[in-house]
């Protein structure tokens, strides 16, 4: 009951972002329309932009996720112990069986990226597979299983790639603002307001998506801790595994703010803000709720 009530909620997450994401792209190509004269034209430009950007965001989100990773296919002859432990895990918990991946990092860090069961990944670093014994990786991957089950990845594949395109999208609307600054020969430019309100607009763009994404993470991150301790059988191990991961180092160069809440552990450099705007809950809170399990 549980986990179809957590499935539910993440399906109307998605239509409340993707309706939400829609209204933004849509008022930010109002934007630009007015501020370059383009009219009627420009608000249809802006209409196809958030169908696309809507369409490559739910259908390409774990193909874009798992390039910028640099994420590598995994055979089951090159792992074959790791390869039947996920198998296993996921016959035992009536899960399909999902793509496997690696990434070449010493980081002690994995996530999982897609839009449904059929449609999902899960990712683990080299360093993790040399340096964590497989009976707390199985807690790690029941950790990733429970956001593929949860269909938390629906929702966070999505918002991932959508960071990405309005990250473009304010860009290119600033870019507008400062054209807009400069051509004194076109006398079709929008107001002085407009160009403002541009400006802003493109600035805000980028922290509303973090604020997105730190609205959606930490719950989940905890409900994910407590199924993936019953999937893989026993909770301490997920335990042991995230304490490693804590003294490990998880840093990932890889990693950027859009991918960074697909993780199992913040893979961004450690500081006062990364700490500050983390989607992540304190691991060391994850930890004492696992072993109070």
């Amino acid at each position: 009951n549980n986990i179809n009530k957590t499935i539910k909620e993440n399906e109307f997450k998605l239509f409340f972002f993707i309706t939400l994401t829609s209204l933004i792209i849509l008022f930010l190509g109002y934007l630009i329309s007015d501020i370059l004269g383009l009219g009627t034209a420009g608000i249809m430009v802006s209409v196809i932009i958030a169908i696309g950007t809507n369409f490559i965001s739910y259908f390409f989100s774990k193909d874009m996720v798992l390039k910028s990773q640099k994420a590598i296919p995994m055979s089951k002859e090159a792992y074959p112990e790791y390869y039947s432990m996920v198998q296993q895990l996921c016959e035992q918990n009536n899960i399909l069986l999902p793509e496997l991946y690696y990434i070449e990092s010493p980081a002690l860090n994995a996530f999982a990226t897609g839009r449904n069961q059929k449609n999902a990944a899960v990712v683990v670093t080299s360093g993790l597979l040399k340096q964590v014994p497989l009976d707390e990786i199985s807690g790690i991957v029941g950790h990733e299983l429970s956001h593929i089950l949860h269909k938390d990845i629906m929702v966070m594949s999505f918002i991932t790639t959508l960071v990405g395109c309005m990250s473009i999208f304010a860009s290119t609307l600033r870019n507008a603002s400062t054209y807009n600054r400069y051509d004194r020969n076109n006398n079709n430019n929008g107001s002085s307001l407009a160009i403002i309100v541009g400006a802003v607009a493109a600035i805000i763009a980028p922290f509303a998506a973090m604020l997105i994404q730190m609205a959606v993470s930490r719950s989940r991150e905890y409900m994910a801790d407590a199924t993936g301790g019953l999937i893989c059988g026993n909770p301490k191990l997920l335990a042991k595994a995230l304490y490693r991961i804590s003294h490990g180092g998880s840093e990932m160069p890889t990693a950027n703010s859009a991918v960074a809440p697909l993780y199992i552990s913040n893979p961004l450099k450690n500081n006062f803000i990364t700490n500050l705007f983390s989607t992540h809950p304190n691991i060391d809170d994850r930890i004492k709720r696992l072993n109070e399990m």
